[in-house]
């Protein structure tokens, strides 16, 4: 009887110590996956996404249904532009009962960067259906209806959202972004100096432009006055951006002049896309009937645009006497506060000219150029714009000479 007594207490002994060190070894493994995890969002914060990521991942090894880590992946592929790869690790969640709303929040910033505005609504839609005051959710929202230009929505929105959280920072920028919006009357004036490191006069070129950019169309009046060659000319030109759909929109454009300087009639059209990962492209031609010929340029762009910066290459093929040019003009921008203060740094070879004006311009053979331009703002009312451009340029066989064009632009929106 003693030896069935003390071998139970062997075997209890046993029991307890063995359900004390798993538990422990549980405990152990929870804190060591939220430690993991804790980590692996102090790298995301300091953009080592991939570092980030493999941490993630050893957390879901441990613990397959730790949905923050899940979650903490997809943010760092969208951080990275990699919309598909953050779509395919976060779009399995939405498929929970209930539906993960971090999630959610996370899929409505994907699309939004990705260009697709309408399904970041749908699912910030969705995420209110859930958490009707979640203040994420209508920032979320607020985004994605500026980004389609429903301007009186968001508005409604943003109200939303300062009536349950006053003083709310980013609500706050987003109504006087809105406001801003909808100022769509714009007027510019613009002067540019050129001169030359030979005996020429300088050169002078001035515009006066009226905009009105709505939602659906913009639409341009410009009158543009020349002088080169002590000669004075004058053109006015009428331009129009009708959108034809969502992803779609046109560039029309009509001048007229005195045929001094400028073409005597000119006329352009091209076809803009908007394409998937941020992608913009173009196809188009410009056509400048001077007196003594017919100039026919080809063109294009294709363009990528990025949280501050945007680059885009735009080609052109120009034919003239019989002949045809090339060039190829690229461009990156780098955007500030606001998406009307950037500075742009511009990069070119070929024989087009920056701005087209006297047939002696456009029948030069070959340059190649830089040249810095920015636009910051003096108000929410008034932006002011400067240019720099250099440029090395064969005009005739075996001539050459240096350009240089400085410009100011001062503009009122209202």
């Amino acid at each position: 009887m003693i030896k069935h007594l003390r071998a139970a207490l062997r075997i209890f002994t046993i029991l307890t110590i063995f359900i004390l060190s798993a538990g422990s070894l549980f405990a152990q493994v929870t804190v060591n996956t939220d430690s993991l995890l804790q980590q692996a969002q102090k790298l995301a914060s300091q953009g080592k996404y991939k570092n980030s990521r493999q941490l993630a991942k050893q957390v879901l090894q441990a613990a397959p249904t730790y949905t923050d880590a899940v979650i903490l992946i997809g943010r760092t592929y969208a951080w990275e532009s990699k919309y598909d790869s953050a779509r395919t690790i976060l779009l399995p969640l939405t498929n929970t009962t209930p539906t993960q709303a971090e999630a959610l929040q996370a899929l409505a910033d994907v699309e939004l960067w990705s260009g697709n505005p309408s399904k970041s609504l749908l699912y910030a839609e969705k995420g209110l259906q859930q958490e009707p005051a979640s203040v994420a959710f209508l920032l979320a929202k607020a985004r994605a209806q500026r980004e389609l230009h429903q301007y009186k929505e968001a508005t409604i929105t943003l109200q939303r959202i300062l009536a349950l959280t006053p003083n709310q920072p980013e609500a706050l920028q987003l109504i006087k972004q809105i406001e801003d919006a909808g100022k769509y009357n714009r007027l510019r004036a613009d002067y540019q100096l050129t001169t030359f490191n030979q005996d020429i006069p300088n050169w002078h070129l001035g515009t006066l432009e009226y905009s009105r950019q709505t939602p659906e169309n913009n639409y341009v009046a410009r009158v543009n006055v020349a002088e080169r060659f002590e000669q004075q000319s004058i053109q006015g030109e009428l331009e129009a951006y009708p959108r034809i759909n969502e992803k779609t929109y046109a560039y029309l454009n009509l001048g007229i002049s005195d045929g001094n300087l400028f073409p005597e009639y000119r006329a352009g059209a091209e076809v803009y896309r908007m394409l998937p990962y941020r992608l913009e492209a173009s196809v188009g031609t410009r056509l400048l009937f001077y007196s003594t010929e017919t100039v026919t340029l080809f063109t294009g762009h294709i363009g990528k645009y990025f949280p501050k910066y945007w680059a885009s290459f735009r080609p052109y093929l120009q034919r003239q006497n019989s002949n045809w040019q090339t060039t190829g003009i690229l461009q990156l921008r780098r955007y500030f506060r606001h998406e009307d203060e950037f500075l742009t740094l511009t990069v070119a070879t070929g024989s087009t000219p920056l701005t087209q004006v006297g047939f002696e311009e456009i029948s030069r053979l070959n340059s190649n150029r830089a040249g810095l331009e920015g636009q910051f703002r003096l108000s929410p009312s008034f932006l002011l714009g400067g240019l720099f451009m250099f440029e090395y340029e064969e005009y005739q066989a075996k001539a050459s000479r240096n350009r240089f064009t400085t410009g100011i632009t001062l503009q009122h929106k209202f």
